[in-house]
């Protein structure tokens, strides 16, 4: 039978495991700082003024940042948790986040949409819905390209009739009329180009390229540029087939321009370009293009 003096000594480490583990006392009451608010967001809206053109976007990402933190980056729909600590200093702040180039490794807030700030309403444990509507930045320097509604600023550099506008069922993206160009085996080569556009773009600014557009085979992008009469060729990138085995889909896409702008230099100006090489085994290739847009500071 054990003393008084055995059993203290045998509670006495258990008493301190029990503290060492948060099972002693208060601890083992969760308190509101532990126990997070959520707040759910569905979507993310862009609303341009109407000079600004589509309000069509590829937001991927919900940024949230604390007023001293980073609280997470969450994929569309996002579902995030809030701990007290992350609004202790106010609101927190929410970023529409992009996939710069279309691929994954390149996420991103886009720098040229406004944020929201929003603080809690719902208690801990409870939730709040939100749809985030963002515009563009005040400062942004907006150029339009091309929307293929009332014109084509595109001109034919190598390849027949190169891009045409077209009201084809099907084929248009949104409004009434979008851009397409076609290869084939008699021009197996299409390359256009904007047509005394003379876009400035500086350096050391984000630039970027936005374009809704669906091919079923691959086709590049990119800029010319321009410095004392000669001109340069820089290659964006290569945009990849969008049908899938099917129809070809529409896709949005924000292109980084400002690697080829610095690869440039001192310039001038530049062009957009467009270019298209028909694919080995097939008799035809096709690329629709729309709401072509440069946005930078």
């Amino acid at each position: 039978m054990f003393g008084h003096r055995a059993v203290s000594r045998l509670l006495t480490p258990l008493r301190m495991g029990m503290v060492a583990a948060g099972l002693w006392g208060c601890s083992l009451i969760a308190t509101d700082q532990d126990i997070p608010t959520y707040l759910v967001v569905p979507d993310i809206q862009f609303e341009p003024t109407e000079l600004q053109g589509t309000a069509s976007t590829n937001i991927t990402d919900l940024w949230v940042y604390s007023a001293t933190d980073v609280v997470g980056v969450f994929p569309l729909p996002a579902v995030v948790p809030l701990l007290q600590e992350d609004v202790q200093g106010g609101a927190v702040t929410l970023l529409a986040g992009i996939r710069e180039n279309g691929l994954s490794d390149r996420r991103s807030p886009y720098p040229f949409y406004t944020t929201v700030d929003w603080l809690p309403t719902a208690g801990p444990g409870l939730r709040d819905t939100l749809v985030p509507v963002m515009e563009l930045v005040e400062s942004v320097r907006y150029l339009p390209v091309e929307d293929f509604e009332t014109s084509n600023v595109f001109g034919s550099l190598v390849g027949g009739t190169g891009l045409l506008r077209t009201d084809a069922a099907g084929a248009v993206f949104e409004g009434s009329e979008s851009g397409r160009l076609v290869v084939n085996e008699n021009e197996p080569l299409v390359r256009v180009r904007t047509v005394e556009q003379e876009y400035d773009l500086t350096q050391n600014a984000p630039a970027f390229l936005e374009m809704d557009y669906r091919c079923d085979q691959a086709f590049v992008v990119g800029l010319f540029g321009f410095i004392n009469g000669q001109e340069v060729q820089h290659p964006a990138m290569v945009l990849t087939a969008t049908d899938e085995g099917g129809a070809p889909e529409w896709n949005k896409i924000y292109i980084d321009l400002a690697p080829l702008i610095t690869a440039q230099g001192p310039a001038d100006h530049f062009e957009v370009y467009v270019e298209c090489i028909l694919e080995a085994g097939r008799a035809q290739g096709s690329v629709g293009l729309d709401n072509l847009r440069i946005l930078t500071y």
